[in-house]
């Protein structure tokens, strides 16, 4: 039974496991996958496939946490192809298979997810959810002790307060996000979220504000060189400080910030807002060629920008409202996942069938082998019984009769399975030749010793033992303790007629001769004594 259950231990782990090198190879994919995330290279050209496939492995087979990321980073990859919808959807499976009672849960994890689900949120216009995921980001950042991702993911308010039109809440954000990050020692951060304050302060006026904030992001930020020209992609910086020098009557320093810009700046943003710059710039002067100019510059950078914004409206929406992608991966998912399931519980039942009728069958086999063993051990018995009372039949009959009878019973229930397994010819020879007994008789032929009577003693106790329906026979044919009974008794051991003769003080030619004439007087036929041990050999 012990043995079963082994059996059946493995088969369920076979059913419900898998192997290692599976298991290596799906930690390679998403180290892979999180790598090129980390490094801004899209999730696209088929790796969201190999995602599908690593959620549903860990799905079935991963803790929660690989489940979080598998998750995570195939919403990633929906996300990198313009999906909206499926991104969303990942992001919302992710979340769902987060162990938030666990101790060991990785809320770092999770914050990445809710401020992935923000970002999508404010690509989308929807800002109002957007400021509810960057909460729960602030909140999972702070439970997984990351203080610097919480206060980044609480800096990202600011931009759903531009866009509501809050300035209040969006300067507090800023001013608020500033004071923490230094007050953690993260002084380049702090300088950095101060830039977000910039335009709303120029256009309240708060121009010292403004002058503080300014000398602090170009001191401390890291983006400026020795020469102070700001970092590639920032040149938007060069508008607001020329909006604050254009405020504050430094026209000289205005006008060169605003040619910066449309110098280093080569996108629509900028050379639309130098331009737009320049021109509020002479108006004010009464330059109204020169405003002209620029104006007629800005008006076209404003259709170029209006078209491509159109453009990425039209993405936009397309992203956010256009299913039928999502909807047959989801499908196919979903269809994949049920035939998983079916597999699965269908290799269940079969295996628990399997077990259940293995162990019945174990059972019920051990349970006819008991019951035969008790009826070969009570037949053995009694045959041997049998034996002995025939030394005196008359004085012993009635015994030996319902000894007879109780032996055709033994046998029949014994049946021809029972009598070849404990009683064949072969189980019976190999249980003598084992006997310390034969094996000692076995030492005298072939050293060629003549036996005592204590050996014919110990012979006919084997032949009783192992052979008890022999002695009926030689009883009924030959007399006994003669060199005929003796011969008999010899062969039926498996004896030769060279080893027979020495164990008797007799000649081998006496052995052959002797054991013709009992072929001739027992089987009615000629034969030498090889003829004659197989014939007796058939009788036990």
């Amino acid at each position: 039974m012990k043995n079963l259950v082994i059996i059946f231990v493995l088969l369920l782990t076979l059913v419900c496991c898998t192997s290692e090198a599976d298991r290596e190879r799906m930690r390679a994919l998403l180290d892979r996958a999180d790598s090129m995330n980390s490094a801004y290279i899209p999730l696209t050209d088929g790796i969201d496939s190999l995602l599908l496939d690593a959620t549903r492995f860990y799905d079935r087979h991963g803790t929660a946490d690989q489940q979080v990321r598998a998750h995570y980073l195939l919403g990633c990859a929906y996300r990198d192809m313009g999906e909206a919808p499926a991104a969303l959807q990942s992001y919302q499976d992710a979340i769902d298979r987060a162990d938030t009672l666990s101790a060991d849960c990785d809320y770092k994890q999770l914050c990445r997810v809710y401020a992935q689900m923000a970002q999508i949120f404010y690509e989308q216009g929807l800002y109002r959810q957007e400021l509810v995921h960057i909460d729960l980001s602030v909140k999972c950042a702070l439970k997984g002790k990351d203080t610097l991702a919480a206060l980044m993911s609480y800096e990202q308010e600011s931009q759903a307060y531009r866009n509501l039109n809050m300035p209040d809440s969006l300067l507090y954000i800023c001013e608020h996000a500033s004071q923490l990050y230094r007050k953690y020692g993260y002084t380049r951060y702090a300088a950095i979220a101060l830039v977000g304050t910039l335009s709303t302060l120029v256009y309240r006026q708060e121009f010292d504000k403004v002058r503080k904030y300014m000398q602090i992001y170009e001191a401390e930020s890291g983006f400026f060189d020795s020469h102070g020209n700001i970092q590639k992609g920032r040149e938007v910086y060069y508008r607001i400080k020329g909006l604050y020098f254009l405020n504050t009557n430094v026209l000289d320093s205005a006008e060169y910030h605003f040619r910066k810009e449309l110098r280093d700046g080569k996108d629509f943003n900028n050379q639309n807002a130098g331009a737009k710059g320049l021109t509020e710039l002479y108006q004010r002067l009464h330059q109204l060629d020169s405003a002209a100019k620029y104006s007629l510059y800005a008006y076209d950078m404003n259709d170029s920008m209006y078209a491509r914004r159109a453009t990425k409206d039209i993405e936009r929406i397309q992203g956010m409202y256009n299913y039928t992608r999502h909807q047959e991966i989801a499908h196919k998912e979903s269809q994949n996942a049920t035939k998983a399931n079916i597999r699965f519980l269908i290799s269940l039942v079969v295996l628990l069938i399997v077990f259940l009728v293995a162990s019945w069958l174990y059972i019920a086999r051990r349970k006819v082998i008991e019951n035969l063993e008790q009826t070969a051990s009570e037949l053995h018995q009694i045959k041997v019984d049998n034996y002995l009372l025939k030394q005196d039949v008359v004085a012993n009959q009635q015994q030996i009769t319902d000894n007879e009878k109780r032996i055709k019973k033994l046998e029949s229930k014994l049946g021809k399975y029972g009598k070849l397994v404990f009683f064949g010819s072969e189980k019976i020879d190999n249980n003598l030749k084992l006997s310390p007994n034969y094996q000692q008789i076995e030492e005298f032929a072939y050293k060629g010793q003549k036996l005592s009577d204590s050996d014919w003693d110990n012979i006919r106790n084997l032949v009783s033992e192992y052979y008890p329906g022999f002695y009926d026979f030689l009883l009924s044919h030959l007399k006994i303790d003669t060199i005929e009974y003796h011969i008999c008794l010899l062969l039926r051991l498996h004896f030769k007629a060279g080893e027979i003769a020495n164990m008797l003080g007799v000649t081998p030619p006496y052995i052959s001769k002797t054991s013709t004439e009992m072929m001739a007087n027992l089987y009615g036929k000629k034969g030498s004594s090889k003829e004659l041990s197989k014939e007796l050999g058939k009788i036990n």
